[in-house]
């Protein structure tokens, strides 16, 4: 009555590890890395560290995101972007960051591989392709920052002049070529 057959004991435990063992080898490879729009990344140096716009003291770091391929000719270190961000490790999608905010930042630099190991966002554009943040720039307001216990993003926002898409569209002429020296007379 109460007894249970040694057939229907065994097998579960050999079923279990066998289908897991399936679907451990039934994984397909990675494709080509593509951004979250599904676009193809750019061929040398596909990383960006962003330092975003905020001036918050824990998020005063870089942040890496994908270069589109369509970016990459103007994501190049220095220049304004716009990225998205706080979208979190919880809204993944095959393989692709969801949500969050859109958000300013500048491009630090770029690199051939993220330190970070899960799916990076996309940089969403470059706003100005003239570059604002030189190395020099950079490193004497991160000791400001550093000296006086401030955010990086809060130096940076004193020091690089705010963007202004009418200025930057103005076409401006090439100066007069400088008068020549006058000749003996």
């Amino acid at each position: 009555m109460g007894s249970v057959s040694s057939q229907n004991d065994s097998p579960e435990p050999e079923q279990l590890a066998f289908i897991r063992e399936t679907l451990r080898s039934s994984k397909a490879p990675k494709a080509k890395p593509r951004t979250w729009r599904g676009a193809p990344l750019a061929k040398e140096l596909p990383v960006a560290r962003v330092l975003v716009d905020k001036g918050v003291l824990h998020l005063d770091r870089y942040f890496e995101y994908a270069v589109p391929e369509e970016l990459d000719e103007v994501a190049q270190p220095g220049v304004r972007v716009r990225v998205r961000f706080g979208a979190g490790s919880r809204n993944v999608r095959d393989g692709r960051r969801e949500g969050g905010g859109l958000i300013d930042g500048f491009l630090v630099e770029r690199v051939a591989e993220a330190e970070y190991q899960g799916p990076l966002a996309a940089l969403a554009q470059v706003l100005s392709p003239e570059p604002v943040l030189g190395p020099e720039l950079l490193a004497l307001t991160r000791a400001v920052a550093d000296r006086y216990a401030g955010s990086l993003a809060d130096v940076l926002q004193l020091a690089v002049p705010p963007r202004h898409a009418k200025a930057e569209a103005r076409t401006f002429p090439q100066p007069p070529a400088p008068p020549s020296a006058p000749g003996p007379a």
